[in-house]
C-alpha cells in the first residue's frame, strides 16, 4: 500500500478532506494528477483510497477519470456493544485433554479500538508480550511514503511493545516507546474474551496461548465534525485498508489467522454484493483465513422497514419520525432488479418535492421552503457490484416530525424494496422508519456469504436478545451462523482492571476464540490442513446446542447456542 507523490501526509488526520473507496483500471495516480485536491492512496492493484476536500462529489462522470470503474458510497461503521464465555463450555477445553487446545500457534487479528498492551492477559507465563504487533492508525509516522509499511499511522512490532512493558517494569514511562493507549477499552475487552491467559482465573479467555495482531482504527473526522457524532465512525476505507493490510501479514508468515471484525453499518445492499463483502470472500477463500463478526445490535431500533409495490404507477409511503435532535440523516432505498423505482418526499409541513425519477450518475437536489431542510438524492440503477437499484437521500438541517417518503414503482416485475437509516449512534434520539421490520437488522458485513457471523443470546434463559440483529428470509440468505453468549461477561478493561459488557460484539469474540481452536486442530495440529472459511462455518454447525420447538437454520439464531464441547465431539 502507498500513496501517490504529492498527497499530504496528514490527509487522513485533516477534517477538510473526505475518503472514498474506489476499483480501479490502469494508473490512476497519473489519472487524479490532472485534477487539483484529489489524491490517491494505493490498497492494492484493484482498489485505492481517493481523497478529496470537502464538499467536492466523486463519482465516474464528473470529473471524468478513465481509470476509475466504480466509486463506493460513503459507508460508516460503528462499534458493535460488548460478553460471555462459559455457555459455551469450553473451559473443558481448557483442562489437560488430549486434545489441548489453547489457540496455539494462531495469530487473532482484531479490528477495534486498540489494546493495553500492559496487561499481564495478554502476555505468556514467562511474561513475553503476545502481541505480534499493533498498528495503530491514529499516530502518523515519518515513514508514511515507505511502501514497505501501511501508508498512514504507525506500525509498533512485538520487539517494540516488548521493550515498552520492561521499561514499565523498570519504573520508565512505556508510551515514550509504544505510545499507543486503548482509551475506549473496546478492542481490550474483545482482546480478553478471545484470549486473556488467565493470570486471574476469572478473566481466561477461549483460546489463552493465541497470539495477536492490533488494528486501532482511526475515526473518520470529518464525517464526525460535519454530522455532530459523539460515538466513534469508521470510514469504510480505513476498514479496507485494515482488511488488506492481514490479509498480505497472513500470507507472509504462513500462521493461520482469525479475524475479528466487531463492526457494523446498516448502509449497503445487505445481500452480500457490496465491495466489502466481495473482499472479504476473497480473502476468506484463502487456507487458515476466516473472518468473525456480530450480528449487530439493531433489532429493535426500528432503522429497517421493507414493503412491495405491486405494480407500475403505484406507490407505497414509508415514515420517517424525526426526533428534535436528529440534525442530518441518510437514507438507502434497494430494490431488486429489474425493478425501477422513484420517489416524492414529504415534509412535515406538508411540502413536496414532486415526483423525482430515477437519473443516472445525477445528483438531484431540493430545498424545503418552510423547514429550510436541504436534502440530495442520488439514482444508482443499477448499482454497479448489486445490480441493484440504489435511491440514497442526504438531508442536511432536518426538522423534527413526521416526514413521508412516496416510492412509486416505475418499472415492477416482484415490486420488492427494503429501506435503512443508519445504525444507532447515527441515527439518535428515537428517529425511526415507520412501519418498520426486524428481518434484516443484521448490520454489514454480517451478510457476506463466507463471513461467520454470530448472534448474541442470553445464556441464563436461553433467549435471544432482543437487540440482536436478524438476517432476511426471503433471498434464501439467513446470515447468521451461531449465536453465542451476550450477556454480563467480565473481562479485561486498560489499566490492569476489569469491566462487565454486553452485546453482539461478545458473541464474535467467544466465536472468534471458538475459531481459533479449529485453526490449531486443523493447520497448526495438522488435523485438516486446508481449513478454510466454509470449512469452519461447517464445524461451528455441527457444534450447537438447539432449543426444541426451533426449525433450524433460522434468521435470529442460525444453526444454534454455540457448544464448542460438543463441536469436537461431534467429529469423532
Amino acid at each position: 500500500m502507498k500513496q501517490v507523490n504529492g498527497t499530504p501526509s496528514n490527509i487522513f488526520y485533516d477534517v477538510n478532506y473526505d475518503h472514498y473507496v474506489v476499483q480501479y483500471q490502469g494508473n490512476i495516480q497519473e489519472d487524479l494528477s490532472r485534477f487539483p485536491d484529489y489524491y490517491a492512496t494505493i490498497i492494492n492493484n484493484r482498489y485505492a483510497i481517493v481523497s478529496v476536500k470537502k464538499d467536492i462529489e466523486i463519482n465516474i462522470t464528473s470529473p471524468f477519470f478513465p481509470t476509475i470503474v466504480y466509486v463506493k458510497p460513503a459507508e460508516m461503521y460503528t462499534l458493535q456493544q460488548i460478553s460471555p464465555i462459559e455457555a459455551t463450555q469450553v473451559n473443558f477445553l481448557q483442562l489437560n485433554l488430549p486434545l489441548s487446545l489453547t489457540g496455539r500457534g494462531v495469530n487473532v487479528a482484531i479490528l477495534d479500538s486498540g489494546i493495553d498492551y500492559l496487561s499481564p492477559e495478554f502476555m505468556d507465563a514467562n511474561g513475553q508480550t503476545r502481541i505480534e504487533l499493533i498498528w495503530d492508525m491514529t499516530i502518523p509516522s515519518e515513514n508514511s511514503f515507505n511502501t514497505n509499511t501501511p501508508h498512514f499511522g504507525t506500525v509498533f512490532s512485538k520487539e517494540k511493545i516488548q521493550d515498552a512493558i520492561n521499561a514499565s517494569r523498570e519504573g520508565k514511562s512505556p508510551y515514550d516507546i509504544v505510545p499507543t493507549q486503548d482509551t475506549l477499552g473496546h478492542g481490550t475487552s474483545m482482546a480478553g474474551i478471545i484470549g486473556a491467559s488467565g493470570k486471574n482465573p476469572n478473566l481466561k479467555g477461549i483460546a489463552p496461548e493465541c497470539n495477536f495482531v492490533v488494528i486501532k482504527l482511526i475515526e473518520d473526522f470529518s464525517f464526525e465534525a460535519q454530522f455532530d457524532i459523539e460515538i466513534p465512525v469508521f470510514n469504510v476505507t480505513v476498514i479496507f485498508a485494515a482488511l488488506e493490510f492481514l490479509n498480505r501479514y497472513a500470507l507472509s508468515f504462513f500462521k493461520p489467522m482469525a479475524i475479528c471484525f466487531p463492526l457494523g453499518t446498516n448502509l449497503g445492499s445487505h445481500d452480500g454484493n457490496d465491495i466489502v463483502s466481495q473482499y472479504i470472500d476473497s480473502i476468506s477463500s484463502n487456507t487458515g483465513i476466516v473472518v468473525i463478526t456480530g450480528a449487530g445490535n439493531e433489532r429493535a431500533e426500528s432503522e429497517h422497514t421493507s414493503g412491495i409495490i405491486p405494480e407500475t404507477g403505484v406507490n407505497k409511503e414509508i415514515e420517517i419520525d424525526v426526533s428534535p435532535e436528529q440534525k442530518d440523516l441518510w437514507v438507502e432505498i434497494w430494490s431488486d432488479a429489474p425493478n425501477i423505482l422513484s420517489v416524492d418526499i414529504v415534509s412535515p409541513s406538508g411540502e413536496n418535492t414532486g415526483p423525482i425519477r430515477a437519473l443516472i450518475n445525477v445528483t438531484e437536489t431540493y430545498t424545503f421552503l418552510f423547514e429550510k431542510t436541504s436534502m440530495k438524492i442520488n439514482f444508482y440503477t443499477p448499482e454497479e457490484n448489486s445490480g441493484n437499484e440504489l435511491i440514497r437521500i442526504r438531508i442536511y438541517k432536518l426538522q423534527p416530525g413526521i416526514w413521508r417518503i412516496r416510492i412509486i414503482g416505475e418499472y415492477i416485475l416482484d415490486g420488492n424494496f427494503n429501506a435503512w437509516i443508519p445504525q444507532s449512534g447515527i441515527t439518535v434520539g428515537g428517529t425511526r422508519l415507520m412501519p418498520s421490520d426486524i428481518y434484516g437488522t443484521l448490520t454489514n458485513p454480517g451478510n457476506t456469504a463466507f463471513i461467520i457471523t454470530a448472534a448474541a443470546y442470553n445464556q441464563n434463559n436461553n433467549n435471544i436478545l432482543n437487540y440482536s440483529g436478524v438476517g432476511f428470509t426471503g433471498n434464501n440468505r439467513i446470515g447468521i451462523t451461531v449465536a453465542a453468549g451476550g450477556v454480563n461477561a467480565v473481562t479485561v478493561a486498560p489499566n490492569n482492571s476489569t469491566t462487565v459488557v454486553n452485546g453482539t460484539s461478545v458473541s464474535a469474540a467467544v466465536v472468534s476464540g471458538a475459531c481459533a481452536l479449529l485453526l490449531q486442530w486443523g493447520i497448526v495440529d495438522g488435523n485438516d490442513p486446508t481449513m478454510y472459511s466454509q470449512t469452519i462455518k461447517t464445524y461451528l454447525a455441527r457444534g450447537t446446542t438447539k432449543r426444541a420447538g426451533d426449525i433450524y437454520p433460522n434468521p435470529q439464531w442460525g444453526y444454534g447456542m454455540l457448544n464448542i464441547l460438543a463441536m469436537f465431539q461431534n467429529m469423532r
